[in-house]
C-alpha cells in the first residue's frame, strides 16, 4: 500500500482551480486499488470537502490533512484523527504584536479578520467560505486556532518575516505558503509530519509515501516522502529537493506520474 499525499493549489488543481479528468481518474483508481489517498492542504477542512467528494473519498476511506497538518480527518466518517492547535495565550500575543500585518484566521466554516482587506476577499472567493470581520479578535480571541495566516504584498512580507521568526520562531512552526502569505502554526507542525502521523496510524512504511507539491509549504512532505514529486510549475527549491519532476498542474502531472509508476 502506498500513502499518496497531494497538495491542492498549484498541484491537484490546475490554473482554473479544477481537477483535470486524467488526474481525477488516476487518483480514484489508486484509491480503488487500496492505496491511501490524502489531500494535504493549508486550507481549512471545509474548503477541501468538495474536492474529496469529487475524488470519491467516501468510497475508499480517503483522508484530509488541513491547516498544513493541523488536523487529519477521515472524510467518510468525519472523524478527526489528529488535531493540533496554537495555545490561545500565545496566539493572542502574536496577534497583539503584529497589528501592522493583515491577518486571516480559519474557524469552522469561516475565515476571520479584524478588518476587511483584499486578501480576505480573495480567500473568501477561492475557498468558498464566509469572511467575517471581528474587530476585536486581536484582543479577545476566544478559541485555540489551528493557524494564523499573515497576508501582504511580497515585499512587505519579506520585511516582516525576520520579526516573526525572531519573536515566535522558537515557539511555533512557520512557513511561507504563497508569495502573499506567511503562516504561523503550532511548534513541530508541517505537511510532512502529518504524512508521517498518517503512515504510523495505518502501518505504512515511510519509503511507501509519495508526495506531490509545488510551493515552499510542501517542502517538508517532499523531503520526508519515499518519493517526493515536484510539479513542473513548482518553485525552484521544491524542484531541487524532489526525487522526481512530473508535468505541470495544467498537464495532468499527478495523473501522468500515477499511471507510470503506481497504477
Amino acid at each position: 500500500m502506498k500513502l499518496i499525499g497531494v497538495d491542492v493549489d498549484g498541484t491537484l488543481l490546475n490554473s482554473e482551480n479544477k481537477i483535470t479528468p486524467k488526474t481525477r481518474q488516476a487518483l480514484i483508481r489508486a484509491g480503488e486499488m487500496g492505496h491511501k489517498i490524502v489531500i494535504v492542504s493549508g486550507r481549512p477542512t471545509s474548503a477541501v470537502k468538495d474536492l474529496a467528494k469529487e475524488l470519491k473519498f467516501d468510497k475508499f476511506d480517503g483522508l484530509l490533512s488541513n491547516y498544513n497538518g493541523g488536523t487529519i480527518t477521515n472524510y467518510s466518517s468525519g472523524k478527526v484523527l489528529v488535531n493540533h492547535n496554537l495555545d490561545r495565550n500565545l496566539a493572542l500575543e502574536i496577534l497583539d504584536k503584529t497589528r501592522f500585518l493583515n491577518i486571516i484566521i480559519p474557524y469552522k466554516n469561516m475565515i476571520l479578520s479584524d478588518k476587511d482587506h483584499k486578501f480576505l476577499e480573495a480567500e473568501k472567493k477561492l475557498l468558498g467560505l464566509e469572511a467575517k470581520i471581528v474587530s476585536d479578535i486581536r484582543d479577545k480571541l476566544d478559541f485555540d486556532p489551528n493557524k494564523i495566516l499573515f497576508a501582504a504584498e511580497p515585499e512587505n512580507l519579506e520585511e516582516n518575516i525576520p520579526f516573526l521568526k525572531e519573536n515566535f520562531g522558537h515557539k511555533t512552526s512557520q512557513v511561507r505558503s504563497h508569495r502573499n502569505y506567511y503562516e504561523i502554526m503550532p511548534k513541530g507542525l508541517s505537511k510532512g509530519n502529518s504524512l508521517l502521523e498518517i503512515a504510523k496510524i495505518y502501518g505504512i512504511d515511510q519509503a511507501d509515501i509519495i508526495a506531490f507539491g509545488d510551493e515552499m509549504n510542501d517542502a517538508s512532505m517532499i523531503e520526508i516522502a519515499g518519493t517526493g514529486v515536484a510539479m513542473a510549475n513548482a518553485v525552484e527549491p521544491i524542484k531541487n529537493m524532489a526525487d522526481y519532476l512530473t508535468l505541470s498542474n495544467d498537464e495532468d502531472g499527478i495523473g501522468v506520474y500515477l499511471e507510470k509508476f503506481v497504477l
